[in-house]
């Protein structure tokens, strides 16, 4: 039951006066997302999509071609092609991870590395490519030099005992093996990738 005070209290108040909301105590409830406020956010969403689409489409490929991609497809598949017949025959070759030793290892390694070379020479006098092809080929060829040089190197340490890891050349702070294994990848011969027997 409220006290005579609390009578008081409340009844300095009119009824107009309590009828109206207290400004310090308001906020602002927005009326919702106009007309052309959605249209612009469907067509934001369709841009977004479309763009995506077409980034994974053919159309892509053709229109915004990667700086180092060969242009010429059929000189791609021949290189494919080259180098699938190099990593067959490093496969009937014995494994240089099943040696008893570092001096066996060596030797395996010695006929992988001669398979490589000759797979290396090939391509470089295989015909076809553009001009800007044949640049890029051969660019990619003088870090397959450092890359064999360096497992001749390492085939030398373990013929004298050293079976530490395999080094490759690191050149504008890359290493080669990774240079190489992109320039692979972009153009698709995967069989050209640096093997994966050290």
């Amino acid at each position: 039951m409220n006290s005579p005070q609390d009578e008081q209290s409340t009844s300095k108040y009119t009824d107009a006066e309590r009828t109206q909301p207290d400004p310090g105590r308001t906020e602002y409830i927005p009326e919702g997302m106009g007309a052309w406020s959605r249209a612009a956010a469907i067509v934001f969403v369709i841009i977004a999509v479309g763009f995506w689409l077409f980034v994974f489409s053919p159309f892509a490929r053709d229109i915004f071609q990667a700086p180092d991609q060969i242009e010429d497809e059929a000189y791609v598949a021949d290189i494919e092609v080259r180098c699938a017949e190099a990593l067959a025959t490093m496969d009937a070759l014995p494994s240089i991870r099943s040696a008893t030793g570092p001096e066996d290892r060596a030797v395996n390694l010695d006929q992988a590395n001669a398979a490589l070379q000759e797979m290396r020479d090939d391509l470089a006098t295989l015909p076809g490519g553009t001009e800007k092809d044949r640049e890029l080929i051969e660019r990619w060829l003088q870090d397959w030099d450092f890359y064999l040089a360096d497992r001749v190197a390492h085939a030398d340490k373990l013929r004298n005992g050293d079976d530490s890891r395999f080094l490759n050349t690191e050149r504008d702070g890359i290493f080669i093996a990774e240079r190489m294994s992109g320039f692979a990848r972009v153009n698709e011969f995967r069989s050209c990738l640096p093997p994966g027997d050290l």
